[in-house]
């Protein structure tokens, strides 16, 4: 039974602001601020606790790539830099680069997965630092005179230039030791360089370089970087996103033979370079494009897809991310791409993109991007039935519903995500029905409230216009809603949709199929009634001269409140033993009570059978009440276990179980027609969650068990269909048979549910 019940519905805050995001939930040891130790009542230690931080609205988080290594990614997503590998996709800080400013840092690729950065010294020069980040042998620092100009970085290599004197430059290859032995590039005969050297990329001993023809046009070539040889590309015209890696020297241009594609050329040859076409959606685009083995791997300009499109192998044209903000090339091998970009949920991640050994180019997500916080999330109602919590969330003016499994044990735990729902206020929701959760819309030809049921929120029932508008549930079973409005009160027959029941607002709760109320005209009377027919089946005494105005019911206990007469307690049905209860402020779970006291911690009380209290502790650090009582808003707890659920300050939702001492389960009610004539639904109620059951036919005259059922983790209720056949699939016997159920209890408490009774089948 749920218990978010008797709560303002008023109560709604609407404090902080955030949009949607997942809920993150985490299975901490211990209470912290909240319970004491004492109130796990086995005394095996801490009692165990489920978080639920309320959901925050996030945006894109910064990410910047900075640089790549044979094993790993150098990038930023804050303050400080990071180092993602792609072996086991774990990042850390590279705290050797703290304090050293961005605009340092080499970018680029680097086989020996070093971070590399430069930084001037006092007399002209530059020290590179190199930093081994994977292998701290790959550490060390190098020099370079103050005569080198504007250093640019390829792989291992520095291209550097230095001033002749006449207003022109040279190339040259600075290794950080004697200048005189640094190798002069030897460009062709009256080609030229600027200020600026332009390196292209760099793999192994070899970088590509660019540099100024005798005529004034762009040439390009391949310099051996230990000696300065230099081996000129057979470039035409225009010509972009030059790579090289150990197979071969590749560029896109619109000109020359072949049209417009990604000219490939083997590195160890010369000749005519194969041409692979490629689809743009603009004729003059900047195009950035990578040869991955068998494939191109591409994309127009930033902000549009990355594509892929085949010139050998197996491969097949396709988009590989909708949008890229950044690629590099992974230089080792065949070649291999490292991409910012989003994938088609809209997910912010770093991409590796690799051949594999079938020909097709695979995506290894090595890390996605964190997002920020853009506002924060504030729980404003909850509830908690049967291991299924729900909580309302505010996020930039939108309520939403949210839901978290949370454990049918008697430890709470961690769980699956429950589907979202508009968001409803305190006492418009409430789970605990056999159809799911229950809801209170309104309705927009009339504005009356609307009841409707269901866990899917793309397929609810059709819904029932109520009497009342702006009303709220009360409480719920598994066949019947309890629903206030205007000074009345009503029981909605859920199965039948129908309200079978119209009364004063008054003391009053359901359990099972059962109304149990106060008399009005009968002081410390309380009725047991069945919905349906309007007839009482029981009555309670609670020996007080006061009609209670608030009901609840766990088990056999009863709470009653005469708030008018400053009068509660806790009356035990089974027992006829009576327990002392505040008036206000209070719920009732199973063999313990939760009271909010006047400083807005949680007293809990444990009800023992023999009659006896317990202290169970106290929860402090609740999130404060707007309506002076908090019940559905910041706390509420589970009747049929012993678990409770709160708000903290910091709207972190707690669920703790402070009693462990809990009622065994029962078969609360069933519907087992005793005749079948071919056809035979029987139905039978749980007082909470089983693990497994087993449903067993047996025919009377032999002994033969004829049909087996048997079913997991069912939340209350347990159904059977029969269409009179055996195992077999052969119509079974006339004559007499007996059912029986046993069902395994969820929270492993007490022994198996069972029940049994006749069956006549009269036809055969």
């Amino acid at each position: 039974m749920s218990r978010h019940l008797y709560t303002n519905s008023r109560s709604r805050r609407t404090g902080r602001t955030a949009g949607a995001a997942a809920v993150a939930v985490v299975l901490a040891a211990g209470l912290a601020t909240a319970l004491p130790a004492t109130a796990h009542a086995t005394g095996k230690g801490e009692a165990a606790e489920v978080l639920i931080p309320a959901p925050d609205a996030f945006g894109e988080g910064p990410e910047k790539i900075l640089a790549t290594g044979r094993y790993g990614v150098l990038h930023r997503e804050g303050g400080d830099y990071l180092w993602t590998n792609s072996y086991n996709r774990r990042t850390r800080v590279v705290t050797e680069l703290a304090g050293v400013p961005e605009n340092l840092l080499v970018g680029g690729h680097d086989e020996h997965n070093r971070a590399i950065y430069t930084q001037q010294r006092a007399d002209g020069g530059t020290d590179i630092v190199r930093i081994g980040i994977e292998d701290p042998a790959f550490t060390h620092t190098s020099t370079v005179p103050a005569q080198y100009l504007n250093l640019r970085f390829a792989g291992g290599w520095t291209i550097a230039t230095v001033a002749k004197g006449d207003g022109t430059y040279e190339m040259r290859v600075p290794r950080g030791g004697d200048p005189s032995a640094d190798p002069l590039v030897r460009l062709p005969a009256g080609a030229t360089t600027d200020a600026v050297p332009v390196v292209l990329g760099g793999q192994g001993s070899e970088v590509l370089i660019g540099y100024r023809l005798a005529d004034g046009s762009p040439g390009y070539g391949i310099l051996t970087a230990y000696d300065g040889r230099l081996k000129p590309l057979p470039v035409t015209g225009d010509a972009s996103s030059f790579r090289i890696t150990q197979m071969n020297v590749s560029w896109f241009s619109r000109n020359g033979s072949g049209g417009q594609g990604v000219r490939i050329l083997p590195r160890s040859g010369t000749g005519t370079p194969e041409v692979v076409p490629l689809d743009t959606r603009s004729p003059d685009s900047e195009v950035t494009a990578f040869v991955v083995e068998d494939s191109i791997v591409w994309h127009e300009g930033l902000g549009g897809p990355l594509r892929l499109t085949p010139h050998a192998g197996v491969d097949t044209e396709r988009t590989l991310l909708p949008t890229v903000e950044f690629a590099q090339l992974r230089a080792e091998g065949y070649g291999g791409v490292l991409a910012l970009g989003k994938d088609a949920d809209g997910g912010r991640a770093i991409h590796s993109f690799s051949q594999d050994g079938s020909g097709t180019v695979f995506d290894l997500v090595m890390r996605k991007v964190p997002g920020i916080k853009t506002a924060d999330g504030e729980i404003g109602a909850l509830s908690l039935d049967r291991g299924r919590l729900r909580f309302v969330n505010s996020l930039v003016g939108k309520d939403t519903l949210h839901g978290r499994a949370v454990g049918t044990g008697l430890d709470p735990a961690e769980g699956d995500r429950l589907a979202d729902f508009p968001g409803l206020a305190a006492g418009r929701f409430a789970d605990g029905t056999d159809e799911g959760l229950a809801r209170l819309v309104t309705d927009p030809a009339t504005g009356r409230d609307t009841l409707v049921t269901g866990d899917d929120p793309e397929q609810p029932s059709e819904g029932l216009v109520l009497p009342g508008t702006g009303g709220r549930i009360l409480d719920t079973s598994p066949e019947f809603v309890l629903y206030e409005a205007g000074g009345r009160q009503y029981v909605v027959d859920i199965a039948r949709d129908l309200v079978v029941r119209d009364q004063r607002a008054q003391g009053a709760t359901l359990a099972e199929d059962r109304l149990y109320k106060a008399v009005p005209g009968k002081p410390g009377t309380v009725n047991v009634v069945d919905p349906r027919s309007g007839r009482a089946t029981a009555s309670h005494d609670l020996g007080v001269d006061c009609v209670p105005s608030e009901l609840q019911r766990s088990g056999t206990l009863l709470y009653w409140s005469c708030a008018a007469q400053d009068a509660a307690g806790v009356y035990d049905t089974a027992t006829h033993r009576d327990y002392p209860a505040p008036v206000s402020r209070v719920l009732l779970g199973d063999r313990f009570l939760a009271a909010r006291e006047a400083s807005g911690d949680l007293r809990l009380t444990a009800l023992r059978p023999d009659g006896s209290t317990g202290d169970l502790g106290t929860v402090t650090g609740l999130k404060p009440a707007t309506d002076d009582d908090g019940r559905g808003t910041t706390w509420t707890l589970d009747a049929a276990a012993g678990k409770l659920a709160w708000v903290g300050t910091d709207d972190t939702l707690h669920v703790t179980a402070p009693q462990q001492a809990v009622s065994p389960p029962v078969v609360t009610h069933s519907a087992v027609p005793a005749t079948s004539a071919g056809e035979w639904s029987a139905a039978w109620w749980l007082s909470k969650p089983a693990a497994s059951w087993k449903v067993t036919l047996v025919r009377r005259s032999t002994g033969e068990t004829v049909r087996t059922w048997t079913g997991e983790d069912t939340r209350g209720t347990v159904r059977v269909d029969w269409d009179g056949t055996s195992g077999s699939g052969d119509p079974v016997p006339a004559g007499g048979y007996t059912w029986r159920l046993t069902a395994v209890p969820a929270d492993g408490s007490g022994d198996d549910v069972t029940a049994s009774g006749t069956l006549r089948v009269t036809a055969g």
